[in-house]
């Protein structure tokens, strides 16, 4: 058991509400949504791992920094990198089949776009597939499911430094160092003083931070913050915000949504006119462009690169209300 210290300066004081985030099932804490899907490649022994194209590129750099020994008495010379596959998505973000067929013995990545996947969409992936994980970091709230590996991010939708979830049936314990955020959280209290625009600079330090930092499990400060957070009320309020805005501008949204499992990261506007984002922005209603190259990427289909050029993922978080849903509608109808 290991001493504990008495006396000295009080550490920040934050109270412990949550002890199981996914009860019933067996998860690791990781620092980041990519190392929670190279964690599983590794935890099952994968060879080779699908993903789509259409997703962000941190998923394929994770997955290239995984190196498993052949055998474990090989050697460290005697060791494979995983193979990475791609697919492409229908209008549907279903997966369209690749010439060859999918490779039933490999990981399968499906990612639950915005947070939205619906109950029929995970069965057909099962139905279809042997070796599932629901890419969870966009929907935060998505239950897990029996026979799958299920990966979530924590920074998407709470304001910790790092963090992720992988949860599965079971999963071993594997030898990985725990990450470190003290020295780069700094842009969370500053945030509460300047807003979270101010310090968006500093906090992408911090990511370059996680980058670089590798497959880690969850930082102690992490830990702490999540435990403390009130998961219901983040996810009413999103749910909230979310609805009011399919309500404002479900009419003009060319996708369909329908909302079944939790609340979802954002509310993901498709609307076929140029410079939405750019006018959103211009009235401080910051929305990022989500993975420019797949628009030049000669390996991408045509919806792929639509959704690249004109999906508005419009923040929904728990700090807004629905005024200022609102508000961002109002903007939105003008400029569409």
């Amino acid at each position: 058991m290991k001493p504990r210290e008495y006396g000295g300066c009080l550490p920040l004081e934050l109270r412990k509400l949550n002890s199981d985030y996914f009860p019933g099932f067996d998860y690791v804490a990781l620092n980041s949504g990519r190392s929670a899907i190279a964690y599983a490649a590794v935890a099952g022994g994968f060879k080779k791992v699908y993903i789509p194209y259409y997703t962000c590129k941190t998923v394929e750099a994770g997955l290239m920094d995984v190196t498993l020994p052949l055998s474990e008495s090989a050697d460290e010379e005697a060791s494979y990198k995983l193979e990475i596959c791609y697919y492409n998505i229908d209008s549907s973000f279903m997966p369209i089949e690749p010439e060859g067929r999918f490779d039933d013995r490999a990981l399968f990545v499906y990612t639950n776009y915005f947070g939205i996947m619906t109950h029929v969409q995970q069965t057909d992936i099962i139905s279809e597939h042997s070796h599932v994980l629901f890419d969870n970091t966009q929907g935060f709230y998505t239950k897990p499911i029996r026979g799958t590996y299920s990966a979530y991010s924590c920074r998407k939708f709470f304001g910790v430094p790092d963090g992720a979830f992988l949860v599965a049936d079971n999963l071993p314990k594997l030898s990985y160092p725990t990450g470190k955020s003290a020295d780069k959280a700094d842009f969370l209290l500053k945030s509460i003083e300047e807003g979270p625009n101010a310090v968006y600079d500093i906090s992408k330090e911090n990511e370059e931070h996680i980058n670089g930092e590798g497959l880690c499990y969850m930082s102690g400060l992490t830990s702490a913050i999540m435990d403390g957070i009130d998961l219901k009320s983040v996810n009413d309020k999103r749910i909230a915000n979310f609805n009011k805005l399919h309500e404002l501008l479900g009419d003009k949204n060319e996708l369909s949504i329908k909302l079944e499992n939790g609340a979802p990261m954002v509310y993901p506007l498709l609307v076929d006119v140029d410079g939405v984002r750019e006018r959103l922005v211009e009235n401080k209603i910051f929305v990022p462009r989500w993975w420019r190259w797949i628009e030049e990427s000669k390996d991408t289909n045509e919806f792929e690169k639509h959704l690249s050029k004109h999906l508005v993922p419009i923040p929904i978080t728990q700090i807004y209300d629905e005024e200022d849903m609102e508000y961002i509608a109002k903007i939105v109808k003008e400029i569409v």
